[in-house]
C-alpha cells in the first residue's frame, strides 16, 4: 500500500494550492492527495479548470510528486429547492465546480476522486436518497467520461443518516453504478457516536469491495480534528486488519493536518497574546520550516504502521 498526504497538510502556511504542492519537496511524500477546494473560483467558471490543470501538475512535475486522489470541493449541504427546480442557480454552480473538479482529475490522470454526499440536519432518509440520487446522478456522466471514480465518504454524525458503513453500502448498492464507490474515514468513523460503537473493524468489513479509498487521521472521538496516528484514541489494528481481510487496492491516505496546529486550524483556535499594548505573535503558529518536519514524521509513522502488516509499498 502506497503512503499519500494532502495539500492540506499546508492550508494555513502557503498562499495557493501550488505552494501547498511544492511545499512537499522536502518530504518523502511522492504522492498526493489533491484537495480542490471551494475557495479555488476557477473551478466556477466553464474553462477555468484547465488553467488550474495545468498550474498545478506543473507545480508536481517540479518536485516529482505524482496526484493519485483528489477530494472535490466541499459543496456538500443540499440545496433542496433544487428537488423541484433542477436550474436552481446555487445548486447548477455547485454541480459545475465539482464536475470541473472531476475534469481536473482527468487532465492529471487521477483516477479516484472523493464527492462528499449532501446532507444535512432535519432530513429524513428517504429525502436524503433522493437528492442525492439526483446529485450523484448529475455528476456521473462526467465520471463516465472522464474515466474517474467517485467515492462518496461517511459523515460524522448520526443524524445525517451516512455515518456508518452500512449507511454507505446501502446507498451504493442503490446507485448501483461502476464508478460510484466508498471513502472510509477514520475520524469521521471514531467521532459519530453509531459508527464508534460499530467498530472500524466491523464498518471497513461491510464495505468490502465498495472500499476504494481512505481518510486516515486520529482523535479522541470529542470534535472534527485531522490529527496523526497515536495522537488519539483509534485502535488502527482494527484498521488494517479490517483493510487486509477486504483486500483494499488502494491507497493509504492521509487527512492528518494537525501534525502541529496553526493558529487557524479548527474547532479551536489558538488566540494571539498582548503584551504591553502589542500582540506578540512570535509563537502564534510554528514555521513551515517546522510543519514540514511534522508531515515528515507523518510519513513515518504511516511507513511504520503499514510495515506492521506487511503492506507497505515505495
Amino acid at each position: 500500500m502506497k503512503l499519500v498526504s494532502s495539500t492540506g497538510d499546508f492550508k494555513f502556511y502557503v498562499d495557493s494550492i501550488s505552494d501547498a504542492i511544492k511545499a512537499f519537496k522536502d518530504t518523502s511524500f511522492k504522492y498526493i492527495n489533491l484537495e480542490q477546494t471551494s475557495m479555488v473560483q476557477e473551478l466556477f467558471t466553464n474553462d477555468g479548470y484547465k488553467k488550474l490543470a495545468e498550474e498545478w501538475g506543473n507545480a508536481a512535475s517540479d518536485i516529482g510528486v505524482k496526484f493519485v486522489v483528489s477530494h472535490a470541493p466541499c459543496l456538500h449541504n443540499p440545496i433542496l429547492e433544487a428537488l423541484v427546480d433542477r436550474q436552481n442557480e446555487t445548486y447548477c454552480r455547485n454541480i459545475l465546480a465539482i464536475k470541473n473538479s472531476i475534469k481536473v482529475c482527468k487532465l492529471l490522470g487521477i483516477k479516484r476522486h472523493v464527492v462528499h454526499a449532501c446532507a444535512s440536519r432535519g432530513l429524513d432518509k428517504n429525502v436524503f436518497c433522493k437528492y442525492n440520487e439526483m446529485f450523484y446522478g448529475d455528476l456521473l456522466p462526467t465520471a463516465e467520461e472522464c474515466g474517474v471514480m467517485l467515492m462518496t465518504e461517511n459523515w460524522d454524525s448520526e443524524e445525517y443518516n451516512f455515518s456508518t458503513g452500512k449507511d454507505l453500502a446501502d446507498f451504493i448498492d442503490c446507485i448501483d453504478h461502476p464508478l460510484l464507490a466508498a471513502c472510509w474515514d477514520t475520524a469521521h468513523g471514531n467521532i459519530d457516536p453509531k459508527a464508534r460503537a460499530i467498530g472500524q473493524y466491523e464498518n471497513i468489513k461491510t464495505l468490502g469491495k465498495r472500499l476504494k479509498g481512505l481518510h486516515i487521521s486520529d482523535n479522541f472521538g470529542d470534535c472534527h480534528h485531522h490529527s496523526w496516528p497515536f495522537a488519539g484514541i483509534i485502535n488502527f489494528d482494527s484498521i488494517l486488519q479490517g483493510l487486509s481481510d477486504v483486500n483494499y487496492d488502494g491507497y493509504f491516505t492521509f487527512e492528518a493536518s494537525y501534525t502541529l496546529l496553526h493558529q487557524n486550524n479548527m474547532p479551536y483556535q489558538r488566540k494571539a497574546w498582548e503584551h504591553d499594548g502589542k500582540e506578540v505573535t512570535k509563537l502564534l503558529s510554528p514555521s513551515i520550516e517546522l510543519k514540514k518536519k511534522a508531515v515528515e514524521l507523518l510519513y513515518e509513522t504511516g511507513k511504520y504502521i503499514l510495515e506492521q502488516y506487511d503492506c507497505f509499498e515505495q
